[in-house]
C-alpha cells in the first residue's frame, strides 16, 4: 500500500528546535487549551471513532479491514519519521523551560512527538472514507480533525506536529486513492 511511499521530503520539514523561541510559544499555546478528558480518550482509538460515524449512518458495508490496514500500513512510516526528528513530547520541554502543564497521559504517548500519527491516520482516513462514502464525507473529514485535535487538547502534540501530521496524511492519501 505505502511501499513506495517517498518520506524524503517530509524528512527536510523540521520542526523548530527544542530551545526555539517557536517551541516556547508553542508551549504556552497548548497549555492555554482547556484539558477535556472524555473528549481525548473519545477520539484515541481511531478505528473506534470511524466505525462509530459508520454505525450511526447505518453503513452496513464499512470497510474495516480497509481501516485496519491504512493504520497497520501507514504505521512504520510514521514511526520512521519520529524516530528521525526525536522531539521530545510538550511536557517534556514544558519542564525544561519551567512551565508547569499537566497532559492527559495515553499509552498512545510513548513515541516521539513529530509528526502526529493521530494526525496523519485521522486525516489519511478521513479522506479515504469520504472517498468512499461521498455522502457523509464532512462527518469523516471532521472525525480527522477531531482526532488531530484531540492531541493538543491532551497536551501530546504541538500544533506543528499535528500540522505536520495532517499533511503526511493528505500525502499518503495522494498516494493511494487511485488504488482504492
Amino acid at each position: 500500500m505505502f511501499k513506495d511511499f517517498n518520506i524524503d521530503k517530509f524528512k527536510k520539514i523540521k520542526p523548530p528546535s527544542d530551545n526555539s523561541f517557536d517551541t516556547m510559544q508553542e508551549v504556552k499555546e497548548i497549555k492555554k487549551i482547556p484539558l477535556n478528558e472524555s473528549k481525548v480518550k473519545k477520539f484515541d482509538n481511531i478505528e473506534k471513532t470511524f466505525k462509530s460515524i459508520a454505525d450511526e449512518n447505518n453503513l452496513k458495508d464499512y470497510p474495516k479491514k480497509l481501516v485496519k490496514d491504512l493504520i497497520e500500513k501507514s504505521a512504520p512510516i510514521i514511526l520512521k519519521l519520529k524516530k528521525h526528528f526525536d522531539r521530545p513530547r510538550p511536557k517534556v520541554i514544558a519542564k525544561k523551560i519551567g512551565i508547569e502543564m499537566k497532559d492527559i497521559e495515553m499509552n498512545s504517548m510513548k513515541t516521539p512527538s513529530y509528526p502526529s500519527g493521530h494526525s496523519a491516520q485521522g486525516v489519511l482516513i478521513g479522506m479515504v472514507l469520504s472517498k468512499l462514502y461521498p455522502a457523509h464525507a464532512s462527518k469523516f473529514k471532521k472525525a480527522g480533525e477531531n482526532i488531530s485535535d484531540s492531541r493538543n487538547i491532551a497536551k501530546a502534540h504541538y500544533m506543528s506536529d499535528s500540522k505536520m501530521g495532517k499533511q503526511l496524511g493528505k500525502e499518503m492519501y495522494n498516494h493511494i486513492k487511485n488504488k482504492i
